[in-house]
């Protein structure tokens, strides 16, 4: 039976390893996943709150154990681990204790006069089986807050983790042990080879988080039995600084935003643009920082008592990545002023600056995925949103600027699914605000009560009275009544005043015609 083998980023210490899951078992399943999700479809949404309630809990007792684990598999550092992943988990179902109830309520919605006295109402029903497709960069955080959104929504899950992180028993003894509703949520390991099986079983519905070129697989795999996707892609994201910011907050806002978690995270700030009044200040303010942050050493190992700022990369082919578009934009002409290359033997990148590159260099154009920062001046707020929108990305961004107005006509005028102004990454800490990207950083989005609808089927419903008269619009159609409709659509929505007492009378005389002459 093949085996998936887990290291140590840090060290290349193994870790464990686990079995792969066979068709047969993945069936398996898929079936019990189907049995409990109709236990969660006749719940109310209270009562799966409850459930998720018991998984809060358990996290916040086990917090400090769940991130070792994750620092240990990923070789994030601890505050990073804690801060971003266990927070993250924790936040979404208190955000939903206090929302998912009214999120998911029956909806009335407004219903044309014509069709008086009509009601309408949208249901907010489960779809039935979810299959999450979680990364290595955060793979408790994205494993879930999908997952428990999905769930909270009256759906199974079915989760996969990635091969490099599969962070093995974590989600089990998790739920076990807080006594979770049984089958609810269930992990299944596999590699991108013998993953197609888990599409190949028809969830309901698909919620992928990963690279460009493995999403595109997953679209063209769910495509072929009409599984509905939802993609979260990666990012190319700008930071955008104008002459009149503090100079402080906002070098070391560039800086937690482009090296947290060791800049693997897809709306990290890849790309900075600083208006050119203040541009070498920032820079030269921006360099002196990254120079004093900790990182670990081949002689540390994977000790980390919380003094790390940063840990190390996670895959060796990601490393790769950043060497290849170093060195492309090193013979290209660019400058590395911190940083540039990983430590002797390590997974080890310090975070590194890059200066003088241009929007031709794939350092600018395409996703790097690890600690590298690359630095350009722009002299206009048309410049500057040009720069940006010059992307095939569309996940994040950021403005910074004291005058608001400003900041707020930029960040409109950006193409991208989040923002966030005088700060970085900052959407990502709000439960309440929707995720997802544009162009190639995918589509949909998850969070807050986007994130229940998201697992929704979103049923409209027309409720009308029972009796014996015909609808005015039904058969039989005759010259008259359509004279009559025709007079009808110009009285409700025309711009005479008394429109609405003549709809009333024609309304009524094509009732009486359609109730004289009904077949």
């Amino acid at each position: 039976m093949p085996e998936i083998h887990v290291r140590c980023p840090r060290t290349g210490r193994p870790l464990y390893d686990v079995a792969e899951a066979t068709p047969d078992e993945i069936a398996q399943v898929y079936g019990r996943a189907r049995k409990v999700q109709e236990v969660l479809a006749r719940m109310s949404v209270q009562q799966r709150l409850d459930e998720a309630a018991k998984l809060k809990r358990y996290i916040l007792a086990n917090k400090e154990l769940i991130a070792r684990r994750i620092s240990e598999e990923t070789g994030k550092c601890q505050a990073d681990a804690l801060a971003l992943e266990v927070f993250a988990a924790i936040d979404i179902i208190h955000y939903y204790q206090k929302h998912a109830v009214k999120a998911l309520a029956d909806q009335r919605v407004s219903t044309p006069l014509i069709l008086f006295p009509k009601r309408s109402k949208v249901f907010y029903e489960p779809l039935g089986t979810v299959l999450v497709i979680a990364p290595w960069n955060y793979p408790f955080h994205l494993s879930f807050v999908p997952a428990i959104s999905a769930i909270i929504a009256g759906n199974a899950v079915v989760l996969k983790p990635s091969q490099y992180t599969p962070l093995r028993g974590v989600i089990e003894d998790m739920v076990h042990q807080s006594g979770f509703l049984t089958d609810a949520i269930q992990v299944v390991y596999t590699t991108r080879r013998t993953a197609q099986p888990l599409i190949d079983a028809r969830p309901e519905k698909i919620m992928f988080t990963g690279s460009v070129a493995a999403g595109k697989i997953v679209m063209e795999q769910a495509a072929r039995h009409l599984i509905p996707v939802e993609l979260e892609l990666g990012g190319k994201d700008p930071m955008l600084v104008f002459d009149d910011v503090d100079l402080g907050r906002t070098v070391n806002g560039a800086l937690w935003g482009a090296f947290v978690n060791c800049g693997q995270t897809c709306t990290s700030v890849e790309r900075l643009y600083v208006q050119e009044g203040i541009y070498d200040a920032f820079l030269a303010a921006l360099v002196d920082k990254v120079k004093r942050l900790k990182i670990p050493t081949q002689q540390n190992g994977e000790r980390d008592g919380g003094e790390l700022d940063l840990g190390c990369m996670t895959t060796e082919a990601q490393v790769e990545t950043v060497e290849r578009q170093l060195a492309e934009a090193v013979a290209q002409g660019a400058t590395v002023l911190t940083g540039g290359s990983r430590v002797p033997g390590t997974r080890i990148f310090p975070p590194t600056i890059v200066s003088n590159v241009s929007h031709s260099m794939s350092i600018v154009q395409e996703e790097t995925f690890g600690p590298v920062l690359a630095v350009m001046k722009f002299k206009s707020e048309a410049e500057a949103i040009q720069l940006a929108n010059d992307s095939v990305f569309g996940l994040s961004a950021s403005v910074w600027s004291r005058d608001l107005a400003r900041a707020q006509r930029v960040a409109r005028a950006i193409r991208t699914g989040n923002i966030s102004i005088n700060n970085a990454l900052a959407t990502q800490g709000n439960s309440a605000l929707p995720y997802g990207g544009l162009k190639d950083s995918g589509f949909g989005r998850y969070r807050g009560a986007f994130g229940l609808h998201a697992f929704s089927n979103i049923k409209s419903v027309l409720i009308d009275k029972q009796g014996s008269n015909p609808e005015m619009y039904w058969y039989p159609y005759s010259p008259k009544k359509v004279r009559l409709l025709s007079k009808l659509l110009d009285a409700l929505y025309g711009a005479n005043p008394a429109g609405l007492l003549s709809a009333a009378a024609l309304g009524l005389r094509i009732k009486l015609m359609a109730k004289r002459e009904k077949l």
